[in-house]
């Protein structure tokens, strides 16, 4: 008999929390600079699907409880199949984007803010 692999206790399922304080702003400005819908909604947060293990969720609520301050995220990492025309598109939309900066050989990357100023990074590879 073969060895038994334990599972994992963690399923493969992410979920990105972005906190903004003006939750349906947010909502509008991620739809159409990332030209993503959420998908769902669930009390004060808003879910996008990335893809079928991964959703983007906007919320105004931190631990349910208003005494928290929301925290702010370091950065949104997102993946493009090619940097160069996602930086154009979010250049043509009006987006502040940094260079496209090339750290490693078939490595690319770039900056920008959302309207909170959350830092987010798409990256790309050759």
């Amino acid at each position: 008999m073969g060895e038994v692999i334990p599972k994992s206790m963690i399923n493969g399922k992410v979920v990105i929390w972005t906190y903004v304080e003006q939750l349906q702003s947010s909502v509008e400005w991620y739809s159409y600079i990332l030209e993503m819908e959420p998908t769902e909604r669930h009390d004060a947060a808003y879910f996008f699907t990335i893809n079928e293990h991964t959703k983007l969720a906007l919320c105004n609520r931190y631990m349910r409880n208003p005494k928290y301050e929301l925290p702010v995220n370091d950065c949104l990492d997102l993946q493009a199949d090619d940097i160069f025309e996602t930086h154009r598109q979010l250049e043509a939309k009006g987006v502040l984007v940094g260079p496209v900066d090339n750290p490693f050989p078939t490595y690319y990357e770039f900056y920008f803010v959302d309207i909170e100023n959350n830092k987010i990074r798409i990256h790309g590879f050759e």
